[in-house]
């Protein structure tokens, strides 16, 4: 299980200020994240990755490498100098065997999409040739590592139109796109009679618009965590020296989603409900849509909570 954030500002913003001065930065969380279902694991150490964007409508940028975060002199140098109003990043856990190359480092990118994922799609080796064979020649041919969340990029990619030589899409094309993709692997799941859980947290991001979602394939379960905060400004407090989202007005300037909160100000950050998808459009509007399927349940979690009242009693 890994861990990502991304951040959506008209105001660029140092990319220290996300990955490594916060006090539980991407960084802190790539060997002591604290939201990981699987408690017993809590390093992320098999790579990481950092994209960006310079300017809308143009390609972004991308640095990965298979050392741990929190080790990596560059990533720390490259930190204090970049500036950018579109961040993504990334610490890596493998999941299925998959091996530590950076060809498996999230995020990638397609033209001037921008992908990385959080959990694995259960039993993927038992769909990865129906996911090989619905793509095209072209985006078939793109796919250069092993991960489940690489095919599953290409598989979001063959659901788009022209995804190579656009510049922008509308955030409804990739909204619709997002569900097609998690509607397919969950189709190509079932007639492989797979069983195991899978968790779909995805970001995608044109430079403009930004889709991600949190989903799981269980009804009752909650699917891996990812908050997301909004407001004027990021930044440190002079006096306190923490960083906080700032609400200086009612208009959000800012928008920041991450696995983990990367302050401990809980005012700060809202949870994204598991089987949600979330929007962030060109003009930083935040839209939040259920994703109903035959894993919507809009009383999830009600029952355990129940449970554990009467056990209470």
């Amino acid at each position: 299980m890994c861990r990502f954030l991304l951040y959506k500002s008209n105001s660029p913003i140092l990319l220290a200020d996300l990955l490594t001065r916060p006090a539980h930065s991407i960084i802190m969380q790539s060997f002591n994240c604290k939201l990981r279902i699987d408690r017993r694991q809590t390093m992320n150490g098999d790579g990481f990755g950092i994209g960006w964007y310079d300017e809308p409508r143009t390609k972004g940028c991308i640095f990965t490498s298979t050392l741990p975060a929190w080790s990596n002199i560059n990533l720390q140098r490259l930190a204090e100098k970049i500036k950018s109003g579109l961040v993504f990043a990334h610490v890596r856990a493998t999941t299925g065997g998959t091996a530590t190359s950076e060809s498996n480092c999230h995020p990638w990118q397609y033209g001037n999409l921008m992908w990385m994922h959080n959990g694995n799609i259960g039993g993927f080796d038992r769909i990865k040739r129906k996911m090989q064979n619905f793509l095209r020649e072209e985006i078939y041919l793109s796919v250069q590592g092993t991960t489940d969340s690489e095919h599953a990029f290409a598989v979001f990619l063959n659901m788009l139109q022209d995804p190579l030589g656009r510049q922008e899409f509308s955030y409804d094309e990739l909204r619709q796109a997002m569900l097609a993709t998690i509607e397919q692997i969950n189709q190509w799941l079932g007639e492989a009679g797979v069983t195991e859980t899978s968790l779909l947290n995805f970001a995608v991001t044109d430079g403009q618009t930004v889709v991600c979602t949190r989903y799981i394939t269980d009804r009752e379960m909650e699917g891996a965590s990812l908050f997301y905060s909004s407001g004027s400004e990021f930044r440190n407090e002079e006096v306190s020296g923490t960083y906080r989202m700032i609400k200086a007005n009612k208009r959000e300037d800012v928008v920041v989603v991450a696995s983990e909160p990367l302050t401990f100000e809980k005012s700060d950050w809202m949870v994204i409900p598991s089987n949600t998808l979330l929007v962030i459009t060109p003009r930083l509007n935040v839209r939040l849509y259920p994703i109903v399927d035959q894993y919507w349940n809009p009383h999830r979690g009600r029952q355990k909570q129940l449970r554990q009242a009467a056990a209470g009693c």
